[in-house]
């Protein structure tokens, strides 16, 4: 039984890390008019894939998915925009929430297996695609607060969701820093510091939680017998 859930649990970070590598590299060059029912999908599966790879999953956490899950949809069909918000900001806690328990159970974990590593790697794209709705929220609201701007007024909304966001949270969150986009008020350059810390600070723990388990597991002084 135990065996089978780490199976399943497998799998599912397996979904996790495609979707996320498709919403973070494929999402943004797809034809435009499709965008907003393609991505409503992909963060629909990406809800189902990370609430499936956690081994222990709370009543609370899944009703939060399904809150979450049905935000996403009615703010969509609604396109109401206090809902659009309050389902970002839904989005934002539910990924957190994801994030912190994977690597809780990863800690936990007493080997370093495929699920493991799987895990690690969805952690940190998610991470990302956190950063990304912080930074599209603050492009829609204040389009000053970047040295960005969109070709046309109506097609604003679909550059700031898609390519400008992810692109610039994760250049920032590796710490490479191309320079082409420059945040230019102070709470900006506040987030660009924090998500370039958080990034090091993630991958800082994880690489010191899968090395210490790793050599853990192959110390023969630890072997039974």
């Amino acid at each position: 039984m135990k065996i089978a859930q780490i199976k399943l649990s497998t799998f599912w970070n397996a979904v996790m890390v495609i979707i996320v590598v498709i919403t973070a590299f494929i999402l943004p060059v797809i034809e435009k008019k499709l965008h907003f029912s393609v991505i409503r999908l992909i963060f629909s599966l990406l809800f189902f894939s990370a609430i499936f790879s956690l081994k222990e999953r709370s009543k609370m956490m899944i009703i939060f998915f399904v809150i979450t899950l049905l935000l996403e949809w009615i703010s969509g069909i609604a396109n109401l925009p206090l809902l659009l918000k309050i389902s970002n900001g839904t989005n934002i806690l539910f990924f957190l929430s994801i994030v912190f328990m994977l690597i809780r159970q990863i800690a936990s974990s007493k080997y370093v297996t495929p699920g493991v590593i799987l895990g690690s790697v969805a952690g940190y794209l998610l991470l990302g695609i956190i950063f990304s709705i912080f930074i599209s929220f603050i492009l829609e609201h204040d389009p000053a607060a970047f040295n960005v701007v969109a070709n046309n007024q109506d097609d604003t909304r679909i550059k700031i969701y898609s390519d400008i966001p992810l692109y610039w949270g994760f250049v920032t969150m590796a710490s490479l820093g191309y320079g082409d986009i420059l945040p230019l008020k102070p709470y900006t350059r506040s987030l660009a510091t924090f998500i370039v810390i958080s990034g090091q600070f993630y991958m800082a723990i994880i690489v010191a939680l899968l090395v210490g388990k790793f050599a853990s597991q192959n110390d023969p002084s630890k072997s039974p017998g």
